[in-house]
């Protein structure tokens, strides 16, 4: 019966161990996951110089639709964590569709007005927010985690011009930073 016993608890130790290590890895990959989304949609950002909105491609600059871009990303990487965005820091929450919502966004873009002088031009920097998940087996989901990251400044973003994207749509657009 001695026997028995210690052999009891060798198991749950193994069993604590195991799953500690498949929780590491969880982490890890799942952080992984949520650092290259979050460095790919800064990139798209960066590329088109703001978040536009347009639907038309135009020949003055990198404005092109920011939804394309974000459906044409998301449909090849395997990412399925859901956050929430604090809309009273600015934050702007969006789907896997590229589309403003409010409820289980996948990630959240936040414009920082970069200068205060007013004889510059108008110049923001976007921080982007991405969420990952602790998940273990069995036991699914325990910790959410976000990670930010922001872009270099963007001289007269696109989506504030009325030309290539809808102002209506972004709080920093109408001076609400």
């Amino acid at each position: 019966m001695k026997e028995a016993v210690g052999g009891i608890s060798l198991f749950n130790i193994v069993i604590v161990f195991v799953l500690l290590f498949a929780g590491y890895i969880s982490l890890s990959i799942n952080y992984s996951k949520a650092y290259n989304v979050k460095n790919e949609i800064i990139n798209i950002i960066k590329n088109q110089g703001g978040v536009c909105t347009s639907n038309y491609p135009s020949s003055t600059n990198n404005c092109y639709n920011f939804s394309e871009q974000i459906i044409d990303y998301f449909s090849e990487a395997n990412y399925r964590s859901t956050g929430v965005c604090d809309s009273s820091e600015g934050w702007v929450g969006y789907n896997r569709e590229g589309q403003l919502v409010y409820d289980n966004p996948v990630f959240c873009i936040r414009a920082v007005k970069a200068n205060s002088n007013s004889e510059l031009p108008n110049a923001l920097y976007y921080q982007v927010k991405v969420f990952y998940q602790l998940d273990l087996p069995i036991i699914n989901s325990l910790f959410e985690f976000s990670i930010t990251g922001e872009t270099g400044r963007i001289y007269e973003p696109n989506e504030c011009d009325n030309d290539n994207g809808d102002p209506s749509n972004y709080p920093w657009c109408n001076g609400g930073i």
